[in-house]
């Protein structure tokens, strides 16, 4: 069995997943953050459409991974990101996210979590690299506010 995501340490790994971005989903994403560079929708020099950057930045979280699991007392949020694009992605390549965590700690007691995911395209070429730190909380800690006139 898997363990909580908040319970994995240094040297650890959320289990990779493989994807390939096709047409439609590429497109999708243009409609969304209305970009319609051509370099993303027919290619250029004979290559295919590039994927765009937002398809690798909303396929990298860790939550993406098949082994990401949250315990349903505890809450996560984005704490830090950096990305760093390597190389440029085609539309039709069959990619890989893994996930390696480099260093947990405890700070105002929140456990954080420094991650790296990276992108490889079928060659094992690395794509994009995105160092994340995640911070976990315990939902008990939480308060909650209702709103004057609400129940």
């Amino acid at each position: 069995m898997h363990r909580y995501a908040h319970e994995l340490q240094a040297g650890d790994c959320y289990a990779g997943l493989e994807f390939t971005v096709s047409p439609d989903l590429n497109q999708q994403w243009l409609y969304a953050v209305e970009d319609f560079n051509p370099l993303y929708i027919e290619g250029r020099n004979g290559k295919p459409a590039l994927v765009h950057p937002v398809v690798l930045m909303q396929m990298s979280p860790r939550t993406r991974s098949p082994s990401f699991r949250q315990a349903s007392d505890m809450g996560s949020a984005l704490a830090r990101d950096c990305t760093t694009f390597l190389a440029p992605c085609y539309v039709g390549t069959r990619l890989r996210v893994d996930w390696l965590i480099k260093q947990t700690y405890e700070q105002r007691n929140k456990i954080y979590q420094d991650y790296v995911a990276t992108v490889r395209d079928e060659a094992g070429d690395e794509l994009m690299r995105r160092e994340i730190s995640a911070t976990f909380f315990s939902l008990g800690k939480v308060k909650t506010y209702a709103l004057k006139g609400k129940s």
